[in-house]
């Protein structure tokens, strides 16, 4: 990966999980149905827990856990990825230019 991509993405990742309760911050209606899914869902969480064996537990809250680091990942590159998307828009509406010590990764194809 392009090492200005990189520092990008760490620069956008900090931004991404700042001050939710601003004004400009998006919240989409399947983003608040999912979040109002989940809370009902995490009521029965406990409860479904208790029916299993302490092995069992330990196993579900592990998977529990690496499936809500993998949506968080997935949420982080999709942040990042619609700022590199919108770059690439301004760049090919003229807005942008490259410079010698800039280049795009990759020239994507425009319709």
């Amino acid at each position: 990966m392009n090492d200005v991509w990189i520092k990008i993405a760490q620069f956008l990742g900090t931004l991404n999980g700042e001050d939710v309760k601003r004004k400009s911050y998006v919240h989409t209606p399947e983003y608040e149905a999912a979040l109002e899914a989940w809370k009902e869902t995490e009521k029965e969480w406990g409860t479904f827990l208790e029916t299993l064996p302490a092995e069992g537990q330990e196993k579900a809250e592990e998977m529990k856990e690496r499936l809500e680091d993998f949506a968080s990942a997935q949420e982080k590159r999709a942040y990042i990825q619609g700022y590199v998307d919108c770059v690439q828009a301004l760049y090919h509406m003229g807005l942008l230019k490259e410079n010698e010590g800039l280049k795009w990764a990759e020239k994507p194809d425009v319709l």
